[in-house]
């Protein structure tokens, strides 16, 4: 792999857990309809739906722009986290507070679904069936809800997440995209180690003052 020398100066890493956390990332589109037309599918076809995905994949982001799209068109919409906003040590949600934010709005989001135990997420799930009211999850395994979108980690997609990322805090890209092509193949549809490993190959090569050549 051919490297050269790079002046660097004292710079945040793009790859810190607070760039790259849940939500925080913008959604990148991966070959499938718009955010308009999956918004307009879960009022017409799908009110309760799941959005499936492993780490690091986007289901986070995805809901950070379809709640985007519906405050534009002044919807009301609720986000919750199942327990936490970034973190699974936080308090885990309340069925009783399900309820209350399923009658306060269109549209209720549940980040982290199925960290809920089995006997939370059933009755969730009955409760807006019976009351007909709209809810969205994400999870990594089916919790048996219709499937709004199936989010994957191309390595197209994470070739544009590890490009915008470095382009966001306006750094030299020391991450080419030759690293995410092998990244790519160790670790496949699992972005946040993926990620964890860029931070780490970042860190080295601003320490040792050699970036790859970008190929």
């Amino acid at each position: 792999m051919e490297v050269n020398q790079v002046s660097v100066k004292a710079m945040a890493n793009p790859f810190e857990t607070r760039w790259t956390k849940p939500g925080q990332m913008t959604f990148l589109p991966n070959g499938f309809t718009s955010i308009s037309a999956l918004a307009a599918q879960i009022f017409k076809e799908n009110p309760r739906c799941e959005i499936l995905g492993g780490h690091g994949v986007g289901k986070s982001s995805l809901l950070r722009a379809l709640q985007s799209h519906l405050d534009q068109q002044s919807i009301s919409n609720h986000l919750a986290y199942a327990c936490g906003e970034f973190s699974c040590d936080g308090p885990l949600l309340k069925f009783p507070a399900v309820k209350r934010l399923l009658r306060e709005s269109d549209l209720l989001f549940i980040d982290g679904f199925e960290q809920l135990s089995w006997w939370t997420r059933r009755r969730i799930i009955r409760y807006a069936e019976k009351h007909a009211h709209a809810l969205v999850v994400t999870c990594h395994q089916t919790q048996h809800l219709p499937c709004l979108v199936h989010l994957a980690a191309t390595e197209t997609l994470v070739l544009k997440l590890v490009y915008s990322l470095q382009q966001a805090q306006q750094v030299d890209e020391i991450v080419s995209a030759s690293d995410v092509r092998e990244l790519y193949q160790r670790f496949g549809n699992n972005v946040r180690e993926l990620l964890f490993a860029c931070y780490d190959l970042y860190e080295q090569r601003i320490a040792t003052g050699l970036k790859t050549s970008s190929q």
